[in-house]
């Protein structure tokens, strides 16, 4: 089962850090990037797991979760990020809407960075062109893998 963790940075962001067992796959600032690694590789199930407690949940997230959520974070901070996962749980990252320009690069993001043979869906158009240059500007929210 997928878990998800939490650290604050050393400016007191919260990072989401996934994992796959006892892999650490993913650990990044930004819950988007999160949510669409977990879709990525087609989970429907997690655990979130905070100093306050657990919770199994399913993926996309319930909105009837929030509130079990949270009791699970530590200050306003990560309540906005746990509500801004919520919130992305639900995109299709393969398809995303026209006018969303962001959810192509963190779906792109993290199929770079998950184990290949974890990844199940694929960004359904070719990279963009400049694509390496969105990635550069990316890895200052991505904390694992090292960049």
């Amino acid at each position: 089962m997928l878990r998800l963790r939490f650290y604050p940075n050393s400016q007191g962001v919260w990072v989401g850090e996934l994992h796959a067992d006892e892999t650490r796959l993913l650990a990044t600032t930004h819950p988007a990037t999160i949510a669409a690694a977990i879709f990525a590789m087609d989970t429907h199930s997690l655990r979130v797991e905070t100093d306050k407690g657990n919770l199994e949940m399913q993926f996309p997230v319930d909105m009837g979760e929030l509130d079990t959520l949270g009791r699970l974070t530590h200050d306003k901070e990560m309540d906005k990020w746990m509500s801004l996962f919520c919130t992305f749980s639900r995109f299709d990252f393969a398809n995303p809407l026209p006018d969303d320009t962001h959810a192509d690069i963190h779906f792109r993001t993290a199929v770079h960075y998950l184990p290949p043979l974890l990844v199940k869906v694929y960004p359904s158009e070719p990279e963009p062109k400049d694509f390496k240059k969105q990635l550069k500007k990316r890895n200052q929210y991505i904390y694992y893998p090292w960049c």
